[in-house]
């Protein structure tokens, strides 16, 4: 048996219950079964798997062409979670630390997958949100973010100059589904030299936006 107190087992199964991931018998007292949100994991993990597999080739496209590391994210308890990435062949490269979550307002690809929620959802999250100042071009004002995530729609991607940390840029640019739902994003992350000139900015830009639409094409 598990050394485990009672009263900490209760608050567990209670906690688990209140999330979906069980779900209490009302026929069989005492008795639990496995919730629905069990299965919503397993289907997401399914098709993250797939996901990561059709889009793999071209990020390491991408990662040759632009000299950055490329990643997918995915929206996840409204953070951004990578969940694979391509690494240029250089000497040194920013590695992003996958299957942990950064705060949406500090990273490209957040401000992807936030601006192409819908319009519901989006305005719920702005309502909740507690945006992270990581540094000082962090955006963390509420009105300043919608009009970001405005400038996102209009121009097809988003862009994060040292809002995320010191020295480092991103590009990204949505993934969509066969229904033309944003599932994931595609971006760049490099030294923020490689984003601070404007024909090279666009050179990246184009690159990223157009592995989406390979990525997306695959996908439909």
């Amino acid at each position: 048996s598990l050394d485990i107190p009672i009263a900490t087992v209760y608050r567990t199964v209670k906690y688990l219950c209140t999330r979906n991931y069980l779900k209490e018998n009302a026929a069989a007292d005492g008795r639990y079964f496995l919730g629905s949100q069990l299965s919503i994991l397993a289907h997401q993990a399914t098709g993250h798997r797939d996901l990561i597999y059709l889009a793999k080739p071209f990020m390491r496209e991408l990662a040759i062409k632009s000299g950055q590391t490329a990643q997918l994210g995915i929206l996840q308890d409204y953070q951004v979670v990578y969940i694979e990435q391509a690494l240029p062949a250089r000497p040194v490269n920013i590695i992003a630390a996958l299957r942990t979550g950064v705060p949406v307002n500090v990273s490209a690809s957040g401000k992807v997958l936030v601006a192409n929620l819908p319009e519901s959802e989006r305005d719920q999250f702005l309502s909740q949100a507690q945006l992270a100042r990581q540094t000082p071009e962090s955006i963390v004002e509420i009105a300043s973010f919608e009009q970001e995530l405005q400038r996102v729609l209009q121009q097809g991607y988003g862009a994060d100059c040292e809002e995320f940390a010191r020295g480092i840029g991103c590009v990204a640019a949505p993934i969509r589904d066969h229904r033309q739902q944003v599932i994931a994003a595609i971006g760049i992350t490099g030294h923020i030299s490689e984003y601070l000139h404007q024909d090279r900015l666009q050179i990246l830009i184009n690159l990223v936006t157009n592995a989406a639409a390979q990525i997306s094409d695959s996908l439909s």
